[in-house]
């Protein structure tokens, strides 16, 4: 008998059997019988659409993935979960000629096609195929890690199929994330690069006007410093001096605002009133000391890096005097829109004086920025309002300046202002997203911060925040309306 013939009986009995096998399902169901139903929740198996006959199956991996850990002079282990096992399926099945039941063609071909969607690539992405298993029925991602194919010169048309499924995970990599952080600190260094270029570009003709040109930037220079000398004997910044001493006293100021990394650095352990003002009076003098700098390089307006080099010590200085975050945003916000207006006149030298003026009040106004930009990245946000506000504002001043950037032909200046503006953006907007709303509270009798931290956060540690955020007369009479975070 041809092996065509053996498997058109092999398969003409194998559908008999079946039909067989449903009439006595349809009788039993009739007589309120049943056989079970395991044969009848069967399922065809098939792997990467190729159908095949079962004829065991065994499934591994099930359960936890665990270590045992042991310890000396402890009765007990502990067990430390590790995920799950691998879900693994040992199956054996086989190929027909011609079977009626999954109405195959010839063996050979199934055999290939079968061949074929083994040897195919992987997706990158979800490595696997679709097992149709006859009991678990359809798992996807299913990787075939090993098959063999047995062929017996006795049996005609039909090979024996032995599979090792694997069931994998779609391929996964560590989330990257760009740190907002560092653009801006990026983007502020290729501000004062560019200013300093654009200004050596700007007065490289009017410098050469005489000891006028040379007078004017000292005024210039001058003018600034004492803007800033103006700034830090500010009575707000020296009381926020104190601001983050430790216990109840610093907390009264309201400098360290809470946020996006619970709050800002608090004093040393054992600072005192004293000392925190000593260091202040310290930072103090150093200003004192970059101003003095600033106004010996604009004795050579024509030494650009130089002049440069003490208008960024200024506005670090500056920026050092600040107590927290937030006092540095408004010192350098005030610091970026410097005008100076000396007035000239429409001569020759009247228009170099003018020039000057120009590009070193532009120099200064973008050294302020770029530290400005930098300060926002280490201020922490009370709420999202506060983020969205404080963004709002640095990013306004930046885009003045752009534009005085680009009115001016200072090209260079103006796309490094713009990558500034969009990575302090992008922080605050970041950070920000993360806080929580400002919300309305209102109650029909004052209460202290204590109780209200607890009935609104249920959380009484948070009194100081809220203190910060109401700013009551005192803590234990907060008002009957105010607003702070929402959660």
């Amino acid at each position: 008998m041809s092996t065509f013939s053996v498997g058109s009986v092999v398969g003409s009995i194998g559908g008999v059997a079946r039909a067989a096998s449903n009439v006595a399902d349809d009788i039993l169901g009739l007589v309120g019988g049943s056989d079970g139903s395991w044969q009848r929740s069967l399922k065809p198996a098939s792997y990467g659409g190729i159908n095949f006959g079962v004829i065991s199956s065994t499934t591994s991996g099930i359960g936890r993935k665990v270590v045992v850990h042991e310890y000396p002079e402890r009765d007990e282990v502990w067990v430390e979960d590790l995920g799950k096992k691998s879900r693994r399926f040992s199956v054996t099945g086989f190929l027909v000629e011609n079977d009626v039941v999954y109405n195959s063609g010839p063996v050979i071909a199934q055999r290939d096609a079968l061949v074929a969607v083994l040897d195919t690539r992987f997706d990158q992405v979800k490595p696997g195929l679709q097992l149709v298993h006859p009991t678990f029925g359809n798992i996807p991602n299913v990787c075939c890690i090993n098959c063999e194919i047995l062929e017996h010169a006795d049996h005609g048309g039909y090979f024996e199929l032995r599979f090792d499924f694997i069931i994998s995970g779609a391929r996964k990599y560590p989330a990257s994330s760009t740190s907002t952080a560092g653009a801006v600190a990026d983007g502020a260094k290729k501000v004062r690069e560019a200013s300093a270029l654009d200004y050596i570009r700007d007065v490289a003709a009017a410098v050469k006007q005489g000891a006028a040109i040379v007078k004017q930037a000292i005024r210039v220079a001058v003018a600034f410093y004492t803007k800033v000398l103006t700034l830090i004997n500010d009575v707000r910044r020296v009381f926020r001096a104190i601001s983050n001493l430790g216990g109840n006293f610093g907390s009264l100021f309201g400098g360290a605002n809470a946020g996006y990394s619970a709050r800002n650095a608090s004093a040393p352990q054992g600072a005192t009133a004293a000392s925190l003002l000593a260091a202040d009076t310290a930072s103090r003098t150093a200003v004192a000391n970059a101003g003095a700098a600033l106004t010996a390089a604009a004795a050579n307006p024509a030494d650009g890096a130089s002049l440069s080099s003490a208008a960024i010590a200024v506005a670090q200085s500056l920026a050092a005097t600040a107590s927290d975050p937030a006092d540095g945003v408004r010192l350098l916000s005030s610091m970026a829109q410097y005008v100076p207006a000396d007035p000239t006149t429409d001569s020759q030298v009247g228009v170099a004086m003018a020039q000057v003026q120009s590009a070193m009040g532009a120099l200064f106004r973008r050294a302020a920025l770029a530290q400005l930009a930098e300060v926002t990245s280490s201020y922490q946000p009370s709420s999202s309002e506060d983020a969205l506000a404080v963004r709002g504002s640095v990013a306004g001043l930046i885009a003045d300046e752009m534009q005085v950037a680009g009115d001016a032909g200072d090209d260079d200046s103006y796309l490094a202002l713009m990558e500034l503006r969009a990575a302090v953006i992008a922080d605050l907007t970041s950070r920000g997203a993360q806080l929580s709303a400002m919300q309305e509270f209102r109650f029909r009798a004052p209460l202290n911060s204590l109780a209200l931290a607890y009935r609104v956060y249920r959380d009484a540690g948070r009194a100081t925040e809220l203190v910060q955020q109401a700013q009551p007369v005192h803590p234990a009479f907060m008002p009957m309306d105010f607003k702070a975070l929402g959660e």
